[in-house]
């Protein structure tokens, strides 16, 4: 049949449809049903032509069948009449079978006899990853990779310099995220100044930036870094309140055989000792983590060799979470553990440090949860309110097909969704506020139980129990330690309590080691508690035997 391709075949349409691989662009002849969409799309997703008759039906065979009926019934309120605008999120099949998330929107143009002509939008395809970020105007992360792969072909002398903004939740929470975002343009701009001519700059997650040089000896990298601390403090900010902005930072010089996932693996690492431990001072990755800076690079690439491996070597121990008034057997949380034949047993705070800052992690994540899940599944029976606590980590949570990974892992295991928690870490917690509360609420959606952990460290806050929907919070053990002899945590761990009950959120006390500690924290009013006291990780065998 041959298509009415007038009102179409625009030059606009086509120079609007060239600007992006990742937004599409389409527009659809209301009266004859002929609808023209972006070639990239037609393209990404395997459409059988730039012109469709009747596109909204071709359309529907990609989009999820759980998303279909949604989809279907916004399309049927546009075409009759009953709605001028659309906006909705599905997922898609692209050429390749895989699903990808596309948000999708549209508006009714009317012709000149004022009744509905045109029906135009755009579809944002979630799965294709632009490499420069929005709000900076600097290169991403995955420029960074693109980047560090081309760069490694060359030149054989790299460091790299990992710096962050500290307390930048504070602000974000304080002057609101548009303030914030004004904020990351500036820094940017600035960051870009000081690096022409010497190097080059990369926003990474959230407030972290990534400095790539070629050949600096440490000396130089030291000098740049004190530049660039005494810059944000000369660049004081003056919005209502006057503030001072710090920075903590972490730098390596590259081995030769080092790739750019070992890389940003050590230097991430030093920049999490410069912000805990060494209050903003430039750490160098070095001899002072393990052995030697090759040692710790062996290491990574065994842990990483060990998740391509089908997880060889990694095994899942439980701690017992009990009732704090009846002491009983709630639930249990899934605490990972290694054992390499090289390595022997290494320490999960040495491992995991280096593990969430690398891309493998997120296979690894979801290899816990399914593991934690299929080896928990035979308590239910005699304990149907059972609930496993697994961590999900950063590299999980931003990852466009977590929900589905999640979803899958249920199906295949059996295990209900509502007697799975999933617990926050604090890298999770410096996702966009907006995008975390969404994938809260789908998970809770489905049943899933929410929870947040280490409650009082890092970027955590009280406001977080007003804006997120969660379901536990879990005061860290840092707060539970000498809280006899200290007024301040007392006051504390009883605020929170309070704050917590009020919003209808269930707390656990983590670090509970003495039975006085358990007494004298009954008046807290606590859901449930977590420790030595009941019992230190353990492998599912014995828990099973301790316990059930």
């Amino acid at each position: 049949m041959e298509l009415d391709k007038s009102v179409l075949d625009s030059q606009v349409f086509t120079a609007f449809a060239e600007t992006s691989k990742k937004r599409y662009i389409y527009m659809c002849n209301m009266e004859t049903g002929v609808s023209r969409w972006s070639r990239y799309a037609i393209e990404y997703f395997g459409l059988p032509d730039e012109y469709m008759f009747n596109a909204g039906a071709v359309w529907l065979d990609n989009i999820h069948p759980d998303d279909r009926e949604m989809y279907t019934k916004e399309l049927d309120l546009i075409f009759s009449g009953q709605k001028m605008s659309c906006d909705m999120e599905y997922r898609a099949r692209n050429k390749d079978g895989e699903y990808v998330i596309c948000s999708g929107r549209g508006r009714v143009i009317k012709g000149e006899n004022g009744q509905p002509d045109l029906f135009c939008g755009t579809i944002e395809n979630h799965g294709i990853i632009d490499d420069v970020d929005a709000v900076s105007g600097l290169y991403n992360i995955y420029g960074f990779w693109k980047f560090m792969k081309n760069v490694r072909e060359h030149s054989d002398n790299i460091s790299v310099l990992e710096i962050s903004i500290n307390n930048f939740g504070d602000i974000n929470e304080k002057y609101g995220y548009e303030f914030g975002n004004y904020l990351i343009r500036k820094f940017s701009e600035f960051f870009l100044n000081k690096t022409r001519q010497n190097g080059y700059v990369f926003r990474m997650d959230g407030v972290r930036f990534a400095f790539v040089f070629t050949d600096k000896d440490e000396e130089w990298i030291q000098n740049f870094y004190t530049e660039l601390q005494n810059g944000m403090k000369e660049k004081n900010i003056q919005y209502k309140d006057k503030f001072i902005t710090t920075i903590s930072g972490g730098a390596v010089i590259a081995p030769d055989n080092a790739d750019g996932y070992s890389i940003l693996a050590s230097v991430s690492y030093a920049l999490s000792k410069s912000k805990h431990q060494r209050h903003g001072q430039l750490v160098f990755f070095d001899n002072s983590t393990l052995e030697s800076n090759r040692k710790n690079l062996e290491l990574l690439e065994a842990l990483r060799h060990s998740v391509l491996n089908d997880c060889k070597g990694f095994y899942i121990c439980y701690q017992p979470l009990v009732s704090a008034r009846e002491e009983c057997l709630v639930g249990m949380e899934a605490l990972l553990r290694w054992k390499d034949e090289n390595f022997g047993e290494v320490p999960p705070g040495v491992f995991i440090p280096w593990l969430e800052n690398d891309a493998c992690f997120y296979d690894l994540g979801n290899w816990i949860l399914e593991k934690a899940l299929t080896e928990g599944k035979s308590i239910l029976e005699k304990y149907p309110d059972f609930v496993i606590n697994v961590n999900i980590a950063y590299t999980q949570l931003e990852n466009q097909g977590f929900r589905d990974a999640v979803e899958q892992i249920l199906k295949r295991t059996g295990y209900p969704a509502k007697n799975l928690c999933l617990e926050l870490t604090e890298r999770c917690r410096v996702l966009d506020r907006q995008y975390l509360k969404r994938e809260i609420e789908y998970f809770k959606s489905i049943g899933i139980k929410i929870a947040i952990d280490d409650f009082g460290t890092g970027f955590s806050s009280l406001n977080l129990l007003s804006e997120l929907p969660v379901d536990t919070l879990k005061i860290d053990r840092g707060f539970v330690l000498d809280i006899e002899d200290r007024p301040s945590n007392q006051a504390i761990v009883e605020a929170v309590s309070l704050c917590a009950r009020k919003l209808g959120v269930k707390v656990c006390i983590e670090g509970v080691e003495t039975r006085k500690l358990i007494d004298f924290l009954e008046q807290y009013g606590a859901y449930s508690y977590q420790g030595y006291y009941y019992s230190k990780p353990i492998r599912r065998e014995e828990f099973i035997q301790k316990y059930i």
